[in-house]
């Protein structure tokens, strides 16, 4: 029987427990011994229908919320193993973009440091990864070279300075840059090639995706914040 029948009995035989002892009080005051047995026989019927349901209505709600609290925790548990699983695939295919003979020299953490405190960082193809200083809004594209990963300003060179909007596979990065100049804020475009370091700039964003295109690159066709970009790295 479902937890909403016991409910309907569990109010049905409230109802009738409170007439049947008003009908006791009517019956004493008045002296009406028969009547008096026979509604005290109804009372201990309706008022042990009315506990059995209490009991069952108890029970299949504890069943109801221990299985909503089972469904949770494996849809839980299912989330961060999907979101695992595709962070795997992320590094693998980041890593796919390395030489044979440099993946064993790759640090441990590279790919699994997010920042401390104040600093965040985006791993890319290494050696490269995106680092922000203070907030997400600007970001340099820095060069690897050896050290503790969490000393971003002794263990990395800057190459790109002043970018706030990426995008990447293993072969490049596409980035949008915001520079001061005379006094006003100038956009500029740019694709910088993992394997060989070089950086050409374009004057819109249209250009840089055309370029890229003709060079096979083969990730998003948009321009992501970099706040976008490290929370889908690390989520």
């Amino acid at each position: 029987m479902s937890l909403v029948a016991y409910i309907i009995i569990f109010a049905f035989a409230s109802v009738t427990l409170l007439i049947l002892l008003l009908s006791l009080v009517n019956c004493l005051v008045f002296s009406r011994k028969k009547q008096f047995y026979q509604a005290l026989a109804a009372f201990v019927v309706t008022a042990a229908l009315m506990l059995g349901s209490g009991i069952m209505i108890g029970v299949k709600t504890c069943n109801f919320v221990f299985s909503q609290f089972s469904k949770t925790k494996a849809q839980v548990e299912n989330k961060v193993k999907e979101q695992a699983e595709q962070r795997r695939k992320k590094i693998n295919y980041l890593m796919s973009g390395v030489p044979d003979n440099i993946k064993p020299k790759i640090a441990a953490d590279f790919y699994e440091l997010c920042g401390q405190k104040d600093w965040w960082r985006i791993p890319l193809v290494y050696p490269y990864q995106l680092v922000m200083i203070e907030d997400f809004y600007l970001g340099s594209l820095e060069k690897y070279k050896g050290g503790p990963l969490t000393e971003p300003r002794k263990s990395s060179t800057a190459a790109i300075t002043f970018i706030n909007k990426i995008a990447f596979d293993k072969k490049m990065l596409l980035f949008q840059r915001n520079i001061e100049l005379n006094n006003s804020e100038k956009q500029e475009w740019g694709i910088f090639e993992f394997k060989t370091g070089q950086c050409i700039i374009f004057p819109s964003e249209n250009a840089m995706f055309k370029v890229a295109l003709d060079k096979d690159y083969e990730g998003e066709l948009k321009l992501h914040s970099l706040l976008y970009q490290y929370r889908d790295f690390f989520r």
